[in-house]
């Protein structure tokens, strides 16, 4: 390939990358994937830009190549980081130990859990018919268990599965009762 076609295959290439990266960085705030990573993939994406400006100033064939080879190394950990990042979304889950299913009052074992965050905190369920009993009228359960729950608080539901809290696909990934 002659240089003035290479150079501008790997000027589009390298521009198709970085956006990759920044549509990883939309994907994990929507995801709702900690800060710690969109912060990791914003700057390896700016790393990139970087290379390609200083690029502009250097003379000769090499610059480009250089900037191309840094892109596709922060494209290669972009895609490692959000294959980490989506399998750990929920892993800031902690079951604490001797906690009760607020339907049952059986103690709840991490093999089988599920939880339902609740404004900052979390209530967790032994089994999924409880969590589809409690999220069908929390204000009786709040009443029972003496609990301060509105529907406004509740948001996402998770399972424990292959050693990860995950999304519960029992509902939308917003199980809100209707009101």
């Amino acid at each position: 390939m002659e240089v003035p076609v290479l150079d501008g295959v790997l000027f589009i290439l390298s521009r198709l990358l970085e956006f990759v990266n920044i549509g990883v960085i939309f994907l994990f705030a929507v995801k709702g994937v900690p800060t710690r990573y969109i912060y990791a993939v914003l700057l390896l994406t700016v790393l990139s830009l970087l290379s390609f400006v200083a690029s502009l100033f250097l003379r000769g064939n090499d610059p480009l190549k250089v900037s191309f080879f840094i892109t596709l190394a922060s494209f290669i950990a972009v895609i490692l980081i959000m294959l980490r990042a989506l399998r750990k979304a929920g892993a800031d889950i902690i079951l604490p130990e001797g906690t009760r299913c607020p339907v049952c009052s059986a103690f709840v074992k991490l093999q089988r859990a599920f939880a339902l965050q609740v404004g900052n905190t979390y209530l967790f369920f032994d089994e999924e018919e409880h969590l589809k009993k409690f999220l069908s009228a929390p204000q009786d359960y709040a009443k029972i268990r003496k609990l301060n729950i509105r529907s406004a608080q509740i948001g996402k539901a998770y399972v424990f599965k292959d050693g990860t809290w995950q999304l519960w696909a029992g509902r939308e990934s917003n199980p809100r009762p209707t009101d």
